[in-house]
């Protein structure tokens, strides 16, 4: 998911099943699968519903994962479309001439301090908010590929879902890496649900309501994204199925 000729993305498991199984055969699923996420739906009267789990546990929204269940589902009853309900709220995906848009919710960021945990490695931030994540805005792109992650930190950071590092790339975009060991993840591949956080923050700085975004991971990944209201987002995106 999240993939273009110069990033390979991020993979995920995708599962339909006829009805909820326990919280403890979903996490043994996702395990087992050893994949970052793994998204379950199930299908009540024509209204899918979805959940995703990450190895250590349920999440509470997955871009990626949205993404990939979006995908599979759109394929399998070939759908132009699908509306994904979940206890977090609802997440929609199209597919138009090949290009998938995934429309997510957008969230306004407070200016915080940096938590004392991280202060000694977070002294290059220019900025620092929060939403359900920490984001540190740093001042280059290059400071946000030489960022040294402590994954032992970041999981003191109990306040937080995630910690994001970010930097503007030129006037048309911005770079980005997500960090969140607290859910099994030290270091995500390619986070649909980063840009609820950082497209605002980034559509006001450089004025736009169409930005580019690269996130820096071992794997690369590769996102449009729109603004298309107060409240909305939505990124544009490439998905391969595999079966």
């Amino acid at each position: 998911m999240f993939s273009s000729e110069s990033a390979s993305g991020n993979p995920c498991g995708v599962l339909e099943l006829d009805s909820w199984l326990s919280d403890e055969e979903l996490q043994k699923i996702t395990c087992d699968a050893e994949l970052p996420v793994t998204s379950f739906i199930i299908n009540f009267d024509g209204q899918f519903y979805i959940r995703w789990f990450a190895m250590d546990g349920e999440i509470n929204l997955c871009g990626h994962g949205s993404l990939g269940a979006g995908a599979a589902i759109i394929s399998k009853y070939n759908l132009d479309s699908v509306l994904f309900s979940s206890k977090y709220g609802d997440v929609s995906i199209a597919k138009n001439n090949g290009i998938y848009t995934l429309e997510l919710p957008s969230w306004k960021g407070e200016t915080c301090s940096i938590p004392t945990e991280i202060s000694d490695i977070a002294v290059d931030a220019i900025d620092v908010f929060s939403t359900r994540d920490l984001v540190l805005v740093l001042p280059s792109i290059e400071s946000v590929r030489n960022f040294q992650p402590d994954d032992m930190r970041f999981k003191q950071l109990s306040k937080y879902h995630a910690l994001i590092v970010t930097a503007a790339n030129g006037e048309n975009g911005y770079v980005l890496r997500y960090f969140a060991p607290k859910i099994g993840i030290s270091e995500d591949l390619a986070t649909g649900s980063a840009q609820c956080s950082l497209a605002p923050y980034w559509f006001d700085k450089l004025n736009s309501d169409s930005l580019q975004v690269h996130q820096l991971s071992s794997s690369g990944g590769y996102f449009g994204v729109q603004r298309i209201s107060a409240d909305s987002i939505v990124l544009l995106a490439n998905a391969k199925l595999r079966k």
